[in-house]
Formats: structure tokens, C-alpha cells, sequence
């Protein structure tokens, strides 16, 4: 063996071990982004159920604005505070469906940024 042989193999040793690192480190982001993932996922069903009990509130109060037996400053007073009530609810449940939404959004941002093969593109030729 010459000269050139040896340090051939010291170049291909290099690249190797070049390569172990690039599916190291690619290895842990994955890891650390199945770890975001599983956060977000479990966060995006707390907001879910939270907006599944909203509308179930939502639901049982409709008819309630209704109080036909009232009247005067009493009823004037409901109706205010009635009005501020929808505001604040409707308002509520635009705000959980943005952060729903937002979850959503960064959840596809991560799983799509697992997979990127350009990071690993020198797996492809060297496969066989």
C-alpha cells in the first residue's frame, strides 16, 4: 500500500465519521422535536376540550337573556350586562381558536421539518 492509499482510507474514515455525526445530530432533533410534538398534541386537546365546554356553556345560556317578568332599571341593567357578556364570550372563543389554530400551525411546521432529506443527502448515493 502507498502513501495515497493510507491517506485515502484516513479521508473515508473522516467522511464516516462525518456522516455519524450528521445522523447523531439528526437524530437528536428528531428526538427533540417528537418531544415538542407530544407537548403541542397534548396542549391542542386541552384547548379542544376547552372549546367543547365553552360551547357547551354557550349553549345552555342562550335562552337565559330572555326575562320577560323583569322590568324597569332591573331589566335595562340585565340587558348591559348581557351585551358585555356576548362581547367578552365571543371574544373568548375567537382567542382559543387562534391558539387552537396556532398549535395546528406549528405542529405541521414540525412535522414537516423531521423529514428533510437534504440534510442527508449523502446517505442516498452511498445506500448500496
Amino acid at each position: 500500500m502507498g502513501k495515497n492509499d493510507y491517506r485515502a482510507i484516513e479521508d473515508l474514515q473522516g467522511q464516516v465519521s462525518s456522516h455519524y455525526n450528521s445522523i447523531s445530530k439528526a437524530t437528536a432533533t428528531i428526538s427533540s422535536i417528537d418531544a415538542k410534538l407530544a407537548k403541542l398534541r397534548s396542549a391542542k386537546q386541552s384547548v379542544g376540550n376547552i372549546r367543547s365546554e365553552i360551547h357547551e356553556i354557550k349553549i345552555s345560556v342562550m335562552g337565559k337573556d330572555d326575562q320577560p317578568e323583569w322590568k324597569g332599571q332591573q331589566k335595562e341593567n340585565f340587558g348591559h350586562q348581557w351585551e358585555g357578556f356576548g362581547q367578552d364570550f365571543n371574544a373568548c372563543q375567537r382567542e382559543l381558536d387562534a391558539f387552537h389554530d396556532a398549535i395546528c400551525d406549528e405542529i405541521t411546521r414540525l412535522e414537516k421539518s423531521k423529514v428533510r432529506p437534504t440534510e442527508l443527502h449523502w446517505l442516498v448515493p452511498n445506500a448500496n
